[in-house]
């Protein structure tokens, strides 16, 4: 496997084609944005104006794109990737979309008769740079196996999960995790402000202590110092992979309370205009119903 096509370069996915490269991939862009492509070119990368072509000129295309409708945009139909793969070729989406819609990708490639894994990653834009992403996939171990030396080229970890959708409810908990963890963590700190303490104490106290963890650390200088504009990670992106979440747990028939609070919290903060701020701006919705600000 030499020539790999990337569909989506975003923050997420210009990185991660660009150490694909520095593996020495040959690698085939294609994106709705020219600049996009115009930058992977000068990195060492080509270009395909459209998915067709870019699974034509692919043994795997890799796809990093923005919710269900978009991969099913670029994945079916007579222009969509699968119509347009060579025998042998692969199909790994790694966007974050619902287990419904990875499915319906599934069988359509199990119809062509061509390969198809539902991956994810998890982690930031400066791990992407660095290709120390967690990577995860479920598919047939097959074509897992096939695609391992490119995954690895993006990632430190890279694991196997399952078969059909395992992977794309994997990457729901992950999701799931974080909008409830900046949730309660903002709901604690503005309850110990409340209470007369100083922000950067408690997280420091919180971060030395038992209730320290890689995401607080992570977030901590973000806490302290309120940093949250021009974030990684924005709360009209976080609300969106939630709302994946709470449809998908209304098709399974699975109650999330929890969740569905989170949710409202999210939605209080993007009516006051924080849609494109740090998740972990929620913080700040609590202090205004603590009438701190």
């Amino acid at each position: 496997m030499t020539t790999i096509g990337f569909i989506g370069l975003g923050r997420m996915g210009l990185p991660m084609a660009t150490n694909l490269l520095k593996a020495g991939f040959a690698v085939v862009g294609c994106d709705v944005e020219p600049a996009r492509t115009q930058e992977l070119a000068r990195r060492g990368g080509s270009s395909a104006p459209t998915p067709a072509a870019t699974a034509q000129a692919s043994d795997l295309v890799i796809t990093m794109i923005m919710n269900d409708r978009i991969l099913h945009e670029v994945a079916l139909g007579e222009d969509g990737i699968l119509a347009h793969l060579r025998p042998g070729a692969i199909h790994a989406d790694l966007s974050t979309v619902s287990p419904a819609a990875s499915a319906i990708v599934a069988e359509a490639a199990r119809a062509k008769g061509v390969g198809y894994l539902c991956g994810k990653v998890a982690g930031s834009i400066g791990l992407a740079t660095e290709g120390t992403l967690t990577l995860f996939a479920s598919g047939e171990e097959a074509d897992f196996e096939t695609c391992r030396p490119a995954f690895e080229a993006m990632a430190s970890t890279v694991r196997h999960v399952g078969a059909n959708e395992a992977a794309a409810y994997l990457k729901l908990v992950h999701s799931l995790i974080v909008g409830a963890y900046s949730a309660m963590i903002g709901e604690a700190l503005a309850f110990g402000q409340r209470g007369g303490l100083d922000l950067s104490t408690i997280v420091d106290v919180l971060e030395a202590g038992p209730l320290g963890s890689r995401q607080l650390s992570l977030k901590a200088p973000i806490l302290k110092e309120r940093r949250f504009d021009n974030p990684p990670s924005d709360i009209d992106t976080a609300a969106k992979d939630v709302d994946m979440i709470l449809d998908t747990a209304r098709r399974d028939t699975m109650p999330l309370p929890m969740t569905a609070a989170v949710r409202q919290v999210m939605a209080m903060a993007q009516a006051a205009g924080g849609g494109k701020r740090d998740i972990y701006s929620v913080l700040e919705t609590f202090e205004r119903l603590a009438g701190r600000s």
